[in-house]
């Protein structure tokens, strides 16, 4: 048996024994513990399973709540849940200190939170990429917590592993109070009751043979004929169903997320000289199908410009003073290549509005580290513009906020962008020295799920 496993197996038989001295301890407690923290209650040591609904989640539900599970929590993904079959007392909605943590404090990654309790009493919760790890949601003793931290690393191969916490038990733990780290709990984070589908079904059907019994087979035709006009009509009208038509073709015209894009411009633009037949290359501007490059004369002449450029064209433009013929500017078109393998955007691989400024808002704060970096991060809005209702009327809304990368060109290239994000235009201003630098700006959108 692999190492992995039979740490996994020791663990596992320890923290079973740990759980049945915690709850020896407890007059008449849940078999879980729980702790009221800035007026909410939290459930620790939760059992989680991940990927629980590989069929109907509905079914699942529902044969949980048939072996006495009567609640759950499900996270934000629905690809990690626990149940339960009691809830503590009091008042008040009970939360998943788990999925709390994973929503409000999680940057990703590999991370152990480790708080205090109270005396000699401390919690511990492993997260993997913002979901709680199966089986080590634990609450117990010091060294249980320090065996159990150990055994973890051992499991992540050499990982990198964030600590937080005030436990104060691991060298590199950043600090979080536990008021501060339990603050403000999500409603998505709340734990659930496992409704009696059978016993709603079961209401629902009585109730609709008393109204038929009472209003009559006629009188009862006839209203359903006029709500199912009112509905159909409702649907036609509905912000929702023309949002739906609309939202598809309006991201296919977006152009293609990610890199690509900046690869094909700077593989055109870098046939471009700098130089030719007397004539300086001053400016540059791309859009998604062509480039225009500005030409400034030195000594040469227009004939000279556009035969001896390198890179074939699809327009041209010649800018001079009657009164002054050496005074003269031109401007070069050039078609794009297509991109290889574009990525376009759809809505089923867009992440959530609160990923999305997480990834790139970080993203720019370690572009803004360059000197002389120019940047802008526009608030996202409702995509398309022009969309009728808003973000809190539709379903299943797709926002879009402008951006703006200023600086010297040899840092274009290892700019990486995300795939819900979109390059719309690039502009390259050249030094009139040699001792310059090229100056590029790039312009595009991010795009995110609403909710």
């Amino acid at each position: 048996m692999e190492l992995k496993n039979l740490l996994t197996l020791g663990w596992n038989r320890r923290r079973q024994k740990a759980a049945s001295r915690y709850a020896s301890n407890q007059p008449k407690a849940p078999t879980f513990p729980w702790f009221a923290i800035q007026g909410h209650i939290f459930l620790f040591a939760c059992d989680w399973e991940l990927s629980p609904y590989l069929g109907n989640k509905n079914s699942e539900l529902q044969r949980q709540r048939k072996e006495g599970k009567l609640y759950y929590a499900l996270s934000a993904y629905e690809d990690c849940v626990a149940y339960f079959s009691e809830l503590p007392p009091g008042k008040g909605s009970k939360y998943a200190a788990a999925l709390h943590l994973a929503d409000r404090q999680s940057q990703g990654g590999i991370e152990i939170f480790c708080f205090l309790i109270k005396e000699d009493l401390y919690s511990f919760i492993a997260l993997n990429d913002s979901k709680p790890v199966p089986g080590h949601d634990y609450i117990g003793s010091k060294e249980n917590v320090l065996q159990l931290a150990e055994d973890f690393a051992i499991l992540q191969e050499q990982q990198a592993i964030r600590y937080v916490g005030n436990s104060g038990l691991f060298e590199m733990e950043e600090s979080l109070s536990l008021d501060k780290a339990f603050s403000s709990p999500d409603s998505l984070n709340k734990i659930k009751t496992i409704l009696n589908q059978s016993l709603i079904l079961s209401c629902l059907a009585a109730v609709a043979l008393v109204y038929v019994a009472y209003v009559g087979i006629d009188y009862y035709l006839s209203q359903l004929q006029i709500e199912e006009e009112a509905a159909r009509q409702a649907l036609l009208n509905d912000p929702n169903t023309l949002y739906e038509k609309q939202i598809d073709q309006a991201l296919q015209k977006t152009g293609p997320a990610g890199e690509g894009r900046i690869a094909t411009w700077l593989k055109t633009i870098g046939k471009l000289p700098l130089k030719v037949a007397g004539w300086r290359l001053t400016y540059v501007k791309c859009a998604s199908q062509e480039c225009t490059a500005s030409w400034q004369r030195e000594y040469g002449n227009f004939s000279e410009l556009f035969s001896g450029l390198p890179v074939a064209m699809t327009a041209s433009n010649e800018i001079m003073e009657p009164t002054k013929p050496g005074v003269s500017t031109a401007t070069t078109t050039h078609a794009v290549a297509a991109e290889a393998n574009p990525q376009p955007l759809t809505r089923e691989n867009l992440p959530k509005s609160n990923r999305v400024l997480r990834i790139f808002s970080s993203q720019l704060q370690d572009i803004s580290l360059l000197e002389n970096t120019s940047l802008a991060m526009e608030k996202p809005k409702l995509f398309p513009d022009n969309a009728q209702g808003n973000l809190e009327t539709l379903q299943r809304p797709v926002i879009r906020g402008a951006w703006t990368i200023t600086h010297d060109l040899w840092s274009l290239d290892s700019l990486k962008l995300q795939p819900f994000v979109v390059a719309e235009s690039l502009e390259l201003q050249f030094p009139s020295s040699p001792i310059g630098s090229v100056v590029y700006s790039l312009k595009g959108s991010y795009y995110a799920l609403h909710k």
